[in-house]
């Protein structure tokens, strides 16, 4: 099989993305979080912010709501590049090493636009994909049929020679339902096992 093209997920698949990490730092117990994150800063409530730019007002309707946790609220986002743990080298070295072999690579990303302007700042890195997609600057997101739509279209993708990475079920199936080669990658160490069968 012969792919020419790459499209990398970033959260789990080359940043090191944990949302537990930032609440650490205000509960004292993993119940404390579990309760905080399934009950109040929800993950259907932060997904809904994947399709903005601008994430400096998400928290006030949940303020209002839940007063007593008007600090982590405000953290969510206001903090939110502290949830970022650092890169998966041996990963972001396979993205560059494809690259060096004339390959094209890109970031196709769940990420509020705002944020991902901040994390770029500070992550040189990102500057050596050939071109990105991030779904708070396009308001659309994975899932959507819409955004793989876009980056077929905007890496001039032939979706037969194309590989697209993501540790999402929901999201690498989308893909694949538009001829997309897929890899699900459920643990990020084993990215270099799964990808010699697209190499």
């Amino acid at each position: 099989m012969l792919i020419d093209k790459y499209i990398f997920d970033l959260g789990k698949v080359i940043v090191k993305f944990k949302v537990e990490n930032l609440f650490k730092k205000f509960f004292k117990t993993d119940r404390e979080i579990k309760y905080f994150l399934n009950n109040i800063c929800t993950w259907d409530w932060h997904i809904q912010q994947d399709t903005k730019y601008d994430t400096s007002k998400a928290a006030d309707s949940l303020i209002k709501k839940y007063p007593n946790y008007k600090i982590p609220i405000e953290a969510f986002y206001g903090r939110f590049l502290e949830m970022i743990d650092g890169i998966y080298e041996e990963n972001l070295k396979i993205a560059l090493n494809l690259k060096k072999k004339g390959k094209k690579i890109y970031i196709l990303s769940n990420f509020p636009g705002d944020q991902f302007d901040n994390f770029m700042k500070e992550n040189k890195f990102l500057n050596e994909f050939d071109d990105m997609i991030i779904s708070g600057k396009v308001g659309l997101k994975k899932p959507d049929k819409r955004i793989y739509e876009l980056a077929i279209k905007k890496f001039d993708c032939n979706p037969s020679k194309t590989l697209f990475i993501d540790d999402r079920p929901e999201n690498t199936e989308a893909a694949q339902n538009l001829g997309i080669n897929i890899i699900t990658l459920d643990d990020p160490g084993k990215l270099k096992d799964y990808i010699q069968n697209f190499i």
